[in-house]
């Protein structure tokens, strides 16, 4: 069951993202093309999973300023969740095979979202540092999972690119708890209601004064931050409670 539900999914996405390119075409890279696609994939979401979504600490994902929104990765369903937190003027960091995808990935790029070649360290940097200007020049914020990859429960090392971008803009890092899916909610059966998505925003760390020697004791800090916030925060909202 957890499969067909995973393949709708996947289809109201392309659906919508086929719905969506005359818009961003019409106004490409508009800071709010990303909140009006995010919003419509996370309602269709919620149906066809049969979740709740729960934010404690709502207010810290509308900051006055630009952002580096960081959360905790987990499996395939995170692309269909996160959609829920982000908010007008926040777009997301993906890797560039991410344009391959029939539909979803031209409307991804063409919602203003910043696409990076992971293989190519040097053109990654720049798009970085492309990234904290725009951000600036935009008043936009940038949701990032720091691991890199699904981690399917195995928490992974943060990489850096997050924590350079956020210290290049002087940026605050706001880090966004998932609850462990498998925990809170039961996809396995065909049920109305399978659960809720409990997600925690925590209080934004500043950047200022830091310089890129700080960036990796930076991200073993939020590292430790987020693995520790989720254990809890998950173990609080175990379904087995």
């Amino acid at each position: 069951m957890y499969f067909s539900r995973l393949c709708l999914a996947f289809l109201h996405m392309a659906f919508t993202a086929l719905c969506l390119i005359p818009l961003v075409i019409a106004r490409p890279l508009h800071r709010n093309n990303m909140y009006l696609a995010a919003r419509t994939v996370a309602r269709g979401s919620r149906r066809i999973f049969g979740v709740r979504y729960v934010i404690e600490n709502p207010q810290y994902l509308t900051p006055q300023g630009p952002t580096v929104f960081i959360g905790n990765h987990q499996d395939t369903l995170d692309m269909f969740f996160a959609t829920r937190i982000v908010q007008p003027g926040v777009v997301a960091l993906g890797k560039k095979e991410l344009l391959y995808i029939p539909f979803i990935g031209l409307a991804f790029y063409l919602a203003g979202n910043i696409l990076v070649n992971r293989q190519d360290k040097e053109r990654a940097k720049i798009a970085l540092q492309r990234a904290a200007e725009k951000m600036q020049r935009r008043n936009m914020s940038v949701l990032i999972f720091p691991e890199g990859t699904r981690n399917w429960g195995k928490p992974l090392p943060f990489k850096l690119g997050a924590f350079n971008l956020a210290i290049t803009g002087q940026y605050p890092v706001v880090p966004v708890i998932f609850a462990l899916r498998p925990q809170t909610l039961n996809l396995r059966q065909w049920r109305w209601f399978c659960g809720e998505v409990h997600i925690k925003v925590l209080p934004p760390i500043s950047t200022t004064g830091l310089t890129a020697e700080d960036a990796k004791a930076l991200a073993l800090s939020c590292q430790q931050i987020v693995e520790q916030e989720t254990l809890r925060f998950s173990a609080l909202h175990n379904l087995q409670n």
